[in-house]
């Protein structure tokens, strides 16, 4: 269950929940269930991917980073591979990606926001930046330059299809024939079961050995065949993130599952993960180090004003744990109008603020005697227990 919490910073008391219409009430929004997709279905003679194509003729980016602070080479303590992209075609690959961020006195990265595009564009590099950890030294004017680099799916090698299958983790046509490509020549067994009907399914104990930071995420793909009776064979470890206790862990729960008997599969592949702790958003910005001379926001907007309970908890950064909050700043006319809304500061990522633009400007806001000029709300993105994400595929 997700709480998102809200309060105006012009009134000192209190905190007004997503949805409550007073300072000393709190409601919680209770989101959709993480429901495991089925299957897709059997491919037709021409598989097309996510952009129309013919998946035989699919370009994968692959992304090479760069992290600088003050024009200054910056190495991280911890780091991750960011995630793959289908290209249109060949050589769109060839333009730069800029996040530019900052690094807080413990290393954690902060100020996370594209540098040249839209806050919400690039959301999952936001969030696999938001995991990274640096020495512990604030920095200022730091950017993280990602050069794509293409290559034909008929020519990627594995630690390429591997970034797609593990990292990206889209799923569909492409998806399914990066997994044939995994399993070998002659594999007809693809994702994982390869149409076996199971008998007993073994998950591996994701709480040995160490996890990764917090926000952070390790994973691993295993490959391996099925015979005739529903054994798995030839169980391997085709790549991973370097967690090797995931790696055993995924091993020993291969071989321990077993099919129905049926026709024998060869090349069956399959990614497990496991996340790390929940990443707590920064600190908030104190309401002292918000004055604004401009501000005219009387007590009372405070009983007029609650911000909708349909918050979108960005889904890349609930995957991997990450809270963050926004503060907005809006105008309030006296028969109820919200406008001039914009986001002040976002934190950790700017894809943060962007569904808390939306929350405020499609608010309820009820008729008064005064206008409210300059505004400021925070939305806070918190995430519970129910919230985490399993330690399993889910694609």
């Amino acid at each position: 269950m997700r709480a998102i919490q809200t309060a105006l910073c012009a009134f000192a008391v209190g905190v007004i929940s997503a949805g409550s219409a007073h300072a000393d009430q709190q409601s919680e929004y209770v989101g959709p269930p993480i429901i495991t997709p089925t299957p897709p279905p059997p491919p037709v003679a021409v598989r097309f991917g996510a952009l129309g194509q013919p998946v035989e003729n699919a370009v994968l980016r692959l992304p090479e980073t760069e992290s600088t602070c003050e024009g200054l080479a910056a190495q991280p303590l911890y780091s991750e591979t960011l995630p793959a992209q289908q290209a249109a075609r060949q050589g769109e690959s060839d333009a730069e990606t800029v996040l530019s961020f900052s690094i807080a006195a413990d290393g954690r990265t902060v100020d996370i926001r594209p540098a040249d595009a839209a806050p919400i564009a690039f959301a999952p590099l936001q969030a696999g930046l938001a995991a990274w950890r640096f020495p512990a030294q604030a920095r200022k004017d730091c950017r993280l330059t990602i050069r794509w680099r293409s290559v034909r799916l008929d020519e990627a090698e594995t630690p390429d299809l591997l970034n797609y299958f593990a990292v990206t983790r889209d799923r569909g046509a492409l998806r399914d024939a990066v997994a044939k490509r995994l399993g070998g020549d002659g594999a007809d067994c693809g994702d994982r079961f390869g149409g076996r009907r199971p008998d007993t399914v073994v998950f591996p104990d994701f709480d040995k050995g160490r996890k990764p930071a917090p926000g952070g995420r390790s994973w691993s793909v295993t490959r391996w065949n099925i015979d005739a009776e529903g054994r798995a064979t030839d169980v391997e470890t085709l790549g991973s993130s370097g967690d090797a206790d995931l790696d055993s862990e995924a091993r020993r729960a291969t071989a321990e599952t077993r099919m129905h008997p049926g026709p024998a599969r060869t090349g069956c592949v399959y990614n497990l993960y496991r996340s790390g702790e929940t990443l707590a958003a920064p600190p908030m910005t104190p309401e002292d180090q918000r004055e604004d001379p401009l501000q005219q926001c009387p007590a009372t907007i405070a009983d007029r004003f609650s911000v909708r309970a349909n918050p979108v908890f960005p889904t890349v950064f609930r995957d991997r744990s990450v809270e963050g909050w926004a503060l907005i700043r809006f105008d309030i006319a006296p028969w109820g109008q919200i406008g001039n809304a914009s986001v002040i500061e976002a934190q950790p990522a700017a894809a943060f603020g962007v569904d808390a633009l939306r929350l405020v400007q499609t608010s309820p806001a009820t008729p008064g005697f005064e206008a409210g000029v300059r505004c400021v709300v925070p939305v806070r993105y918190k995430l519970q227990d129910t919230d985490k994400p399993v330690d399993a595929d889910q694609n």
